[in-house]
């Protein structure tokens, strides 16, 4: 992770960085243990935190997870939190009709779920599932207020490590 290599870019040129990298992985897949780290960084509202997303395969996800669970491994500050198995994964969850969701949860401060629904055009159901797993990366908290639950946007800063 010392040798990682900061990338600026602005938060729109993020899916298509993503997407050249995801095609660029498929053939790289099969290969051996990630060597080198590159870091794909968006540098948005300093209100907000960066979280660090990692991609690697599945098996050494796993691994790392018992590692850490067995005390073998301490994460370091800055490594990821939320991992994906796949570049295209994570320009599935970054993609820009979910980071223009992000924008207007940001910009418009919406009291529930309907509310957002309603501001959007999209279908409560879909975006309810849409927030559910923006929520589990850490881009979204729903508070539970009453009989409704608020979205609210916790980053717009994010740090991709991918394995090379």
């Amino acid at each position: 992770m010392e040798n990682m290599i900061p990338y600026r870019a602005p938060i729109r040129q993020i899916a298509r960085i993503l997407n050249a990298m995801a095609l660029a992985l498929v053939g790289l897949q099969a290969q051996a243990q990630a060597q080198d780290w590159v870091r794909v960084c968006h540098q948005g509202s300093a209100a907000m935190k960066t979280i660090v997303i990692g991609v690697l395969p599945q098996e050494q996800i796993r691994a790392r997870a018992l590692a850490i669970a067995k005390g073998e491994y301490k994460p370091k500050s800055g490594e990821p939190k939320f991992w994906f198995t796949s570049m295209k994964s994570v320009a599935e969850v970054l993609s820009d009709q979910n980071r223009a969701l992000l924008k207007v949860i940001r910009e418009t401060y919406p009291d529930s779920m309907t509310v957002l629904a309603k501001a959007t055009g999209r279908q409560p159901g879909n975006l309810s599932r849409t927030l559910k797993t923006m929520a589990r990366y850490g881009l979204v908290e729903l508070q539970r207020e009453k009989s409704h639950v608020r979205p609210v946007v916790t980053a717009t800063e994010f740090g991709i490590l991918a394995a090379a």
